[in-house]
This record gives structure tokens, sequence and C-alpha cells, in this order.
């Protein structure tokens, strides 16, 4: 029994405990049918309880989705933060490995994923995703790409100056304000193509074709680097 357990009483341990069964039917539900066959009703069932006690956790069905939007985030994050932390490899092998692991979580659990990044507009409130755990992925990649940026001390512009200073506000609001234009375009590269790419290989369009998702991820990552003057990263 962990130290927070014994200092809980007997009724706040009940209430954590359905709390934490409520969030395994929901993503049950969610895995099974996608966010569209969440209800509070269809929770309250599964879990054989009534729907009025689910209700005293979560006031309505929306309350629930955005709670579990904001789980999945920090499970998709958590995948990708464990998959770094005690790697001491390149930052290349590095941002591979990160790069890796939200592919793999994507295919793992593909109606999460499509809860996050597909099915948001019609079901979910749109303020749940202003600032989210993904974030602290985003500051990880930024840091290796910085890493390889000062070893090889390469260009600190992009050339386009109006990009630059895009890019420059975009480096702000992630609270990185010293990040280079070139960094932050890398960064936001990599990310947008490979979510591009995984969302494309969960549709099913790579499907009895010849190409390889993992293939058109390493390239696109390589395409990155080399745009920070890193030829053979």
């Amino acid at each position: 029994m962990t130290n927070k357990a014994q200092t809980m009483g007997r009724r706040e341990r009940l209430r954590v405990q359905t709390l934490q069964e409520i969030e395994d039917a929901s993503f049950a539900i969610i895995d099974a049918d996608g966010i569209h066959g969440l209800s509070v009703a269809a929770v309250a069932r599964d879990m054989a309880m009534s729907a009025p006690a689910v209700y005293r956790y979560f006031p309505s069905r929306d309350a629930l989705a955005a709670h579990l939007v904001t789980l999945a985030y920090e499970q998709l994050a958590a995948a990708m933060i464990q998959a770094v932390e005690s790697s001491r490899r390149a930052p290349r092998a590095r941002v591979s490995l990160l790069v890796n692991a939200y592919r793999d979580w994507a295919l793992r659990y593909r109606r999460r994923y499509g809860m996050l990044f597909g099915e948001r507009e019609a079901d979910l409130p749109s303020d749940v995703t202003t600032r989210t755990p993904l974030d602290q992925a985003m500051a990880l990649l930024i840091d290796m790409l910085v890493v390889a940026q000062n070893t090889m001390r390469a260009s600190t512009t992009s050339g386009d100056r109006a990009l630059d200073g895009q890019l420059r506000l975009w480096s702000q609001d992630q609270q990185r304000p010293d990040v280079t234009p070139p960094v932050a375009c890398a960064a936001i590269l990599i990310w947008s193509r490979v979510h591009g790419i995984v969302s494309l290989e969960l549709t099913g369009m790579f499907d009895n074709q010849s190409l390889e998702a993992q293939r058109l991820i390493d390239l696109e990552i390589d395409g990155a680097f080399q745009s920070l003057g890193l030829a053979n990263p």
C-alpha cells in the first residue's frame, strides 16, 4: 500500500477507485467504438452502476469526454517521454525514438488517437486542447534539435524573413524564445509530417501498397536534420 493510500480515508479510497473504473470503462468503449460510442449511460451500464451515480463524478458527457482527452494526451506524452528519457544516443537517434513512440501509441490506440486528432469538432469541447501534456514531447523534440544545431553551428535563420518572424512568435508561444527559426521550423515539420503519415496509415491509405510508413517517417526526419545543415545526422 502506498503512503498516499494509507493517508486517504475509506471514502476517498473508494472514490479514487471508482473514478479509475469509470476511466477504464470509458476507454474500453472508445477503443471499441470510438468517441461516438461514449455516453454516461453506456459507462454506467458497463460498470453495473446507475447513470446518476456516474454523474456524481462527471456532470455531463462532455465533461467526461474532456477528462478522457486530457488523460489520453498524458498517456501519449508519457509513452514518448519514456522512450527517450534514459537514452544517451545522438540527437538523430533520439528523435527517431520519440517519433516511433508516437506512431506505436497511435497504432495501438487507434480510437484514442482519433479522439485526439480526428473526431474533435463534432464530439468534444473546443477548449480542451489549448495546452496539452503533449507540449512536453514537443519541448523534448526542440531540445534534441537545439543540441544538433549547436553541435554543427548551423544557420540561425531560415532565409525567409517573414517566416522567421512567424517562427519566433511560435517559439515564444512554446515558451522557448531562445529557439532559432530553423530549429522551430524543423520541429514543426517533423511533427506535422509524421502526424500526416501516421494519420494516413491509420485510415488504410498504405494498405496493399508498396509504401512503408516507417521509411517515409525516417525520410522526413532526415530532411529536417538536413535543413539544419546536418547532411549526415
